[in-house]
């Protein structure tokens, strides 16, 4: 994987280079890591109307951004202080407005699936300059580009249903090797409402399982 450039230390140039993804470590009952993609309302709202439109009987999980980024602190004009959270070493995101936005959550691994992912978040984070100690070493959160979002996406998503510890190794050494190219069109497949077999399909490529 390569290390983005600084101007684009967020991607997503639409939303103004602010952070479109976060990944959060839990301990206690909700232990584990859990992924969460930060979106507008409206376009969550849009979202959801094409998962009942297409039957899948999938739903969104749908959060505070507060409530899913720990140590993220709001004032009384919607502004968020993520100073404490972990972020890309070249931007400081304190500058955005999140009263109309929410965090969708992707997955949360925990146990060996956790254990297993754990090199990849690493090379994620090492890749954008940050600390991986924020979610590595106790309770903590990081934000994140749209791209890393991405990659750490199709991996949480393929490796929630497997429980072979091989096959999860597999499956998350394997997108650490995929590029930016093939991981944003295994996000599509994954992601879309008209293709529920996205994943299966992605596991089974990957790791051979039905």
């Amino acid at each position: 994987m390569s290390i983005e450039a600084e101007s684009f230390a967020y991607g997503s140039s639409i939303y103004g280079g602010r952070p479109t993804f976060a990944l959060t470590r839990r301990l206690g009952n909700n232990a584990g890591l859990t992924l969460y993609e930060l979106i507008p309302e409206d376009l969550a709202d849009g979202r959801q109307k094409r998962l009942s439109r297409a039957n899948n009987n999938r739903n969104l999980t749908r959060t505070d951004i507060a409530d899913a980024i720990l140590d993220a602190r709001e004032d009384s004009t919607g502004v968020l202080d993520l100073s404490n959270v972990g972020a890309p070493s070249a931007r400081v995101p304190n500058d955005w407005q999140w009263n109309d936005w929410c965090a969708l959550e992707v997955s949360t691994l925990s146990d060996s699936r956790q254990q297993a992912v754990h090199r990849l978040v690493r090379d994620v984070l090492n890749d954008n300059g940050i600390n991986a100690d924020f979610v590595m070493r106790g309770e903590g959160s990081v934000v994140l580009s749209e791209s890393s979002g991405i990659r750490l996406t199709i991996a949480f998503l393929a490796m929630k249903r497997l429980q072979k510890y091989e096959k999860l190794t597999a499956v998350a050494d394997s997108i650490a090797r995929m590029s930016l190219e093939e991981c944003y069109y295994w996000h599509a497949k994954c992601r879309s409402p008209s293709n529920p077999n996205g994943v299966k399909a992605l596991r089974v490529l990957l790791a051979g399982d039905l």
